[in-house]
């Protein structure tokens, strides 16, 4: 007796994008391969590794085949890049014999199979079903709940769980830190940053791995990702799965804020489990890991703002170059908390609670504590460069005037009440407006540098000082275009200016408009408008 159709599980089918510079050969491997007998999609086809780069970000993909020798961006300086954006794609090369051991030699990074040119196809479908396969194992490994249950019961110790949940909270005294990190065998010390990642769990409607298990894999996921790229520990409290970087060099936010999206991504697709993940700010000490777990946390309610199923770095939500405060007392938190995402109606029952707080006080009690309540404000004013707001630097110079008479704590409460709402406003309009202000100032610095070859993403989002992976979501969200799109009609409509308005040679133009390879601007500029640029010239002036 067979199965009904209806009892076996559905197919899962990945997406794959093949790259070569030769079109039969690219039609040929799309036209006979049965792709869907072997449980792949394919979204793309690319003729150079800057179309797949443009491509792959447009849409996501999980497996590439690619070619080696391709003009303008060979197929492994793509499959680096490709990488370094999408840490958990696969990578398949195609190479000509004499190319072989020259490409097993260069490239290791996610490159699980090598494929000989001219391809077989029964070479190649062989290949595939293996890369399939592994894909379906990794799955498998993470739904496998006897393995989780094994994983489990092999937990970390509590007292290591305890140690390193007081280190994140800024308990553990300074001088027996090291003592600590070398009694659990956590390799940590002696790094140059320290950054840490919190992984919230979010609603799992279809998942069928039980609540318990859920943390256990999630950990493991994140463990997985992590390893071989930095030194970590991975642990879990109450709320989160909290991941403890050390890094020998550089600023760890770029990298982690990908590897974190690759683990959401994982959750997500393989589970059906929404993660979402908070990324503090980078610190030189494990000391200050601490500080960046409440960076995290910080980070982890901009979730409201920017949506769950992601990595959210704490310093793309907020830009700027005053320190941040640590929320070293809990009111102080929630107080912040309730001006940057409450609504009207929960300050005025926060105000309301202060109020009764106030009729406990003495008057002097009550002073300190509305001191105390202006300086949480201020700060916050300070960290969202409000000061020279007209409207809040007159609210702050009546809080004298407020208390001069604190009799009982109704002026304060209504002072409190007045500037909150003041400031939820205005912190309200500057997240609404960031993303904006990103766009416009990204489109500012492109406009200024276009025409150096040299610019890159990196270098944008170095000047930017946000993570590659929130700019690019942002810009596209924004412009509806990607980053590479934009630069490639900015300097294509600087080129047919030139060439309507000067006698330059094509290869000077191509030069002034930012490309240093005369024939791939030939290309570029082809592919948009159908003629050479020598072509076109021509045709406009006769």
């Amino acid at each position: 007796m067979t199965d009904s159709l209806a009892s076996r599980p559905a197919q899962r089918f990945y997406k794959i994008m093949i790259v070569d510079d030769e079109a039969d050969v690219r039609e040929g491997i799309v036209s006979l391969i049965d792709w869907d007998g072997l449980g792949y999609s394919v979204i793309a086809e690319a003729e150079n590794g800057w179309d797949a780069l443009e491509k792959a970000e447009a849409q996501r993909v999980d497996v590439v085949l690619t070619d080696i020798r391709m003009p303008f961006l060979d197929g492994l300086e793509m499959s680096r890049q490709l990488t370094k954006l999408y840490p958990g794609v696969l990578i398949i090369i195609l190479s000509g014999y004499d190319e072989f051991e020259y490409a097993k030699a260069a490239i290791r990074l996610n490159v699980v199979e090598y494929v000989l040119k001219p391809v077989n196809v029964a070479e190649l479908t062989e290949v595939l079903a293996k890369v399939r396969q592994r894909l379906d194992d990794t799955i498998a490994q993470q739904q496998n709940i006897d393995f989780l249950q094994g994983l489990y019961q092999e937990s970390l110790p509590l007292t290591r769980e305890r140690f390193l949940t007081e280190l994140m909270w800024g308990m553990v005294p300074e001088d027996i830190i090291e003592q600590q990190l070398q009694r659990y065998g956590l390799q940590l010390s002696g790094a140059a940053a320290y950054a840490v990642a919190l992984f919230e769990v979010g609603r799992s409607k279809k998942s069928t791995v039980s609540k318990e298990l859920i943390p256990i894999l999630i950990r493991q996921i994140v463990e997985k990702e992590l390893d071989g790229r930095c030194r970590c520990t991975v642990f879990l409290s109450s709320l989160y799965i909290i991941a403890v970087t050390a890094w020998e060099t550089g600023d760890p936010a770029a990298p982690l804020v990908s590897i974190a999206n690759e683990v959401c991504t994982h959750c997500q697709q393989a589970l059906d489990i929404i993660v979402t993940a908070g990324i503090g700010r980078s610190y030189p000490t494990v000391r200050q890991a601490g500080d960046s777990f409440l960076d995290a946390r910080e980070a982890l309610e901009y979730k409201a703002v920017t949506g769950e199923g992601n990595a959210i770095y704490i310093h793309d939500m907020e830009r700027t170059g005053l320190p941040v405060p640590a929320l070293d007392d809990q009111e102080e938190e929630r107080l912040a908390h309730m001006v940057k995402f409450g609504s009207r109606d929960q300050l005025r029952l926060y105000i309301a609670e202060i109020t009764v707080r106030f009729a406990k006080l003495d008057e002097w009690g009550r002073q300190m504590y509305a001191y105390s309540l202006f300086g949480i404000l201020y700060r916050l004013v300070r960290r969202y460069d409000l000061s020279q707001t007209l409207k809040i630097r007159d609210m702050l110079r009546n809080f004298r005037d407020v208390t001069d008479d604190i009799k009982d704590g109704a002026p304060v409460c209504a002072w409190l009440y007045e500037i909150c709402e003041a400031l939820s406003e205005l912190i309200s309009y500057k997240r609404e407006r960031a993303p904006l202000n990103l766009v416009e100032e990204a489109k500012r610095f492109i406009g200024e540098h276009y025409a150096d070859c040299e610019m890159s993403v990196d270098r944008l989002c170095e000047h930017l000082y946000v993570s590659q992976s929130y700019f690019s979501t942002v810009f596209k969200r924004e412009t509806g275009i990607s980053y590479v799109q934009y630069l490639t009609e900015l300097r294509l409509n600087r080129a047919v200016e030139l060439l309507k308005t000067t006698d330059e040679k094509t290869y000077a133009i191509a030069q002034l408009v930012g490309y240093d390879e005369p024939n791939y601007f030939s290309y570029v500029f082809k592919k948009k408008y159908g003629v050479p640029p020598t072509k076109y010239r021509g045709a406009d002036r006769f």
